[in-house]
């Protein structure tokens, strides 16, 4: 076998687990993965638009708008009319901020967990390796 396709075999070995692990913490807040992404790009930068949040997580519109308007129903995040009145802008409400602080740490209790036999420069290593690769 080919060391390049071991890496993707190991690497889809550990992403469907990873995702199945943090949907059951997230099943408790009535959310998924694709959701979670999605309220934490709008907590880590504040102040944003659909068009942005699709850009920066590579989802198309559409599918970046079905996830937003999931979230707004939950009260999550609100959208108000930004200066061009075709752009809406997208912030956290009071309820997201709590939940979203509530979730990441058990978010990262979980990536705790399963890196621990994972040394920090290990860690640092595999991030410089993933940001070389282009897709």
């Amino acid at each position: 076998m080919r060391i390049e396709q071991e890496f993707f075999d190991a690497y889809v070995a550990l992403y469907r687990p990873y995702i199945n692990r943090a949907n059951s913490i997230l099943t408790a807040y009535n959310l998924y993965s694709s959701q979670w992404l999605i309220l934490k790009d709008i907590a880590k930068h504040g102040t944003t638009t659909l068009a942005d949040v699709s850009r920066r997580r590579q989802i198309e519109k559409p599918t970046a708008n079905k996830v937003i308007k999931h979230l707004l129903e939950l009260g999550l995040i609100q959208s108000e009319q930004g200066e061009d009145r075709r752009v809406k802008n997208l912030t956290m409400t009071e309820d997201g901020v709590h939940l979203y602080d509530e979730v990441r740490k058990k978010m990262d209790e979980m990536q705790r967990e399963v890196l621990q036999d994972v040394d920090r420069e290990q860690l640092e290593a595999m991030i410089t390796n993933f940001e070389k690769m282009k897709i």
